[in-house]
């Protein structure tokens, strides 16, 4: 037996009554030798004829499909030989009355019965006898309740009570609280040591190697026992075609059952020969794109090769970590979310793969629970999680948790679960892999006004940094220490979480600000071409296009340079956005109505500067 079937076996031995939840439903268990007990209906079986039980009685909801139905129903299961047959005494009695029926009888002449050694097994407890929170149940239910109550009270030594759940949430209260005669033991799924004794006692044989079977044994991480004998199967049919199988196509039938899909879009990343060649080109790429944050970028750059050649998660040994994690910190406005936007057009050739979540509207404890689903009987239980259902909708995707010290404490469990399993089950018990995500955070921290321990503010300490006589790399360095600093601070002395902190590691990469002219005149002529791309796309069924004035002694990115360098400067870049597309946006729109209005198609619309003022025509 592995180390909980004999937590199992051992509870048996101590407790009269015993409450199993978790994965009850699996299609098999692993035994230490590899093999596989069909069902948790069998390991009790078995686990009661070695603790020397006589028979083993169950009732529950068992589905029929007859009368597709799932109304309570009990059978009996005899481990030894019965001279009684009690099925044969009540088969008469009308079926809304058996459960009850049974339960009395069990009370009143089986649970107390010291002569026979008897394992009692009520199925599906959760769905008999759901937790209502109000503790107003209906009149049957309430009988039912009161009646295991009593079970349980006046089980005798001998005798054991087994409880399935699917969901130990959902029981009610009374039936293991302050009750020395009950414990609660959950089913997990097969760990990393059963999955590996299961695959070697199953490939071996076959010429597997110990490393084919260690990458299945480190990928399949999280699965229910039924997929594991899918994937045994696909791998086994695999190998049939191929003399050895590789370690891709081991991942590919992994991920079938894991994420949905057998394509890996990592894999797919070039390394040279391409404008992304992950060898010669990818710095050239994110630096066309990410103006004035090189460091930022080259930490990135790192990462992303760290994941594609695959070796994330060395020192730990798990390979269901996601394949990057960032903390992006620096000041508003200087690239952070537009960087993490560029990364997932990198990775996944396309910005849709780039997924955002505000933190800001996380703030209650209660909106812990919009992030994976409310539980069963609250509302909106039927509409999921949305960062579950994000995630299954789009496994291959970069994850942004924006402004993260705005959300609820309780939100960084979740968070701590993503980081060290790779994986989080939503409300409906389902389980999401986050194992070919990227993970960033984002956060102000650095810039607040509040004051830190009695101490000077963010603000403070960092606008003595910015006024003290250092300039170019020094400078940048102490800023970007100053942002590191603070998030470290936040992580351990704010919310008192430094198991967090440790998780995201050296990640925390620190954006500075951006006070070199020619980074903001670049900025600005990147700004110019995205609305001259846009405009383009956006009004391509009418032929229109914008040209930016280039020519003349001053050109339309100097104007703008000469007009709000001060504030790219103070607060970056995504301000100069907003005010440069008012700006052109405004003249445009005149000379837009007036085409439409005669009618006219193929126009080119050109911004120009006229004697020191921004001007725009047809042409």
């Amino acid at each position: 037996m592995t180390v909980w079937q004999e937590n199992l076996r051992r509870l048996l031995s101590q407790k009269e009554v015993l409450i199993l939840h978790g994965n009850v439903r699996d299609t098999g268990y692993v035994k230490k030798d590899g093999t596989l007990v069909p069902g948790l209906t069998t390991l009790i079986r078995e686990v009661g004829r070695e603790l020397n039980y006589h028979r083993v009685t169950f009732w529950g909801v068992f589905f029929d499909n007859t009368n597709k139905g799932h109304n309570p129903m009990w059978s009996l299961e005899r481990i030894e030989p019965l001279q009684e047959n009690i099925e044969a005494q009540i088969k008469d009695i009308g079926s809304e009355d058996r459960e009850i029926t049974l339960l009395t009888r069990w009370l009143k002449e089986e649970v107390t019965d010291i002569k026979q050694k008897t394992i009692f097994v009520i199925n599906y407890i959760d769905k008999i006898t759901p937790y209502n929170k109000s503790a107003m149940y209906p009149k049957d239910t309430a009988l039912i309740i009161t009646l295991i109550q009593k079970i349980i009270e006046n089980i005798s030594d001998n005798n054991r009570l087994i409880m399935i759940a699917l969901q130990d949430t959902m029981l009610p209260l009374e039936y293991y609280t302050n009750s020395p005669r009950v414990a609660v033991m959950e089913i997990p799924k097969p760990d990393k040591e059963e999955r590996n004794k299961y695959f070697s006692k199953n490939l071996s044989v076959r010429d597997f190697s110990h490393d084919q079977i260690d990458i299945l044994s480190n990928i399949t991480d999280g699965l229910y026992m039924r997929d594991l004998e899918n994937i045994l199967r696909d791998v086994i049919n695999e190998s049939f075609k191929a003399k050895e199988l590789s370690a891709t196509t081991i991942k590919k039938i992994g991920n079938r059952y894991r994420i949905g899909t057998e394509e890996d879009l990592w894999a797919k990343l070039p390394l040279s020969g391409s404008e992304k060649g992950l060898i010669d080109s990818i710095d050239a790429w994110f630096k066309k794109r990410v103006i004035g944050q090189d460091y930022a970028v080259g930490e990135v750059v790192k990462a992303i090769k760290k994941a594609r050649a695959g070796v994330v998660g060395l020192a730990s040994g798990q390979a269901s970590k996601p394949k990057a994690i960032f903390f992006f910190a620096g000041p508003s406005g200087v690239g952070k979310t537009y960087l993490a936007k560029k990364l997932a057009e990198y990775l996944f050739d396309t910005e849709e793969a780039f997924i955002r979540f505000d933190m800001s509207e996380f703030k209650e404890e209660h909106t812990t629970s919009k992030m994976i689903g409310a539980p069963p009987g609250y509302v909106g239980y039927e509409k999921g999680g949305i960062l579950t259902d994000a995630v299954k909708s789009r496994p291959f995707s970069v994850i942004l948790f924006d402004e993260i010290e705005k959300a609820h404490p309780k939100i960084m469990d979740i968070f701590l679960q993503i980081l060290d399993d790779g994986r989080l089950t939503d409300s409906r018990g389902q389980t999401v892999f986050f194992t070919e995500t990227v993970i960033v955070f984002t956060s102000n921290l650095g810039t607040r006004s509040t004051i830190i321990r009695g101490e000077d503010t963010e603000r403070e300490r960092l606008d003595k940094i910015l006024n003290e006589n250092k300039e170019g790399a020094e400078r940048a360095e102490a800023v970007r220490k100053h942002f590191e600093n603070s998030v470290q601070e936040f992580f351990m002395f704010e919310i008192s979480r430094p198991e967090l902190l440790n998780r995201i590691g050296p990640h925390i990469i620190a954006f500075n600000y951006m006070d070199n002219p020619e980074v903001k005149r670049r900025i600005i002529e990147r700004i110019l071409q995205d609305i001259a791309s846009n405009f383009k796309d956006k009004f391509a069924n009418l032929g229109y296009r914008l040209n930016v004035s280039t020519a003349g002694d001053t050109k339309v990115a100097e104007y703008f340079f000469e007009k709000y360098s001060q504030s790219i400067g103070q607060f970056g870049g995504r301000g100069s956005v907003n005010v440069i597309d008012y700006e052109i946006g405004y003249l445009l729109a005149e000379q837009m109505l007036l085409a439409e209005m005669n009618k006219l198609t193929g126009v080119t619309f050109e911004v120009f500067i006229d004697k020191g003022e921004l001007r725009c025509r047809r042409s």
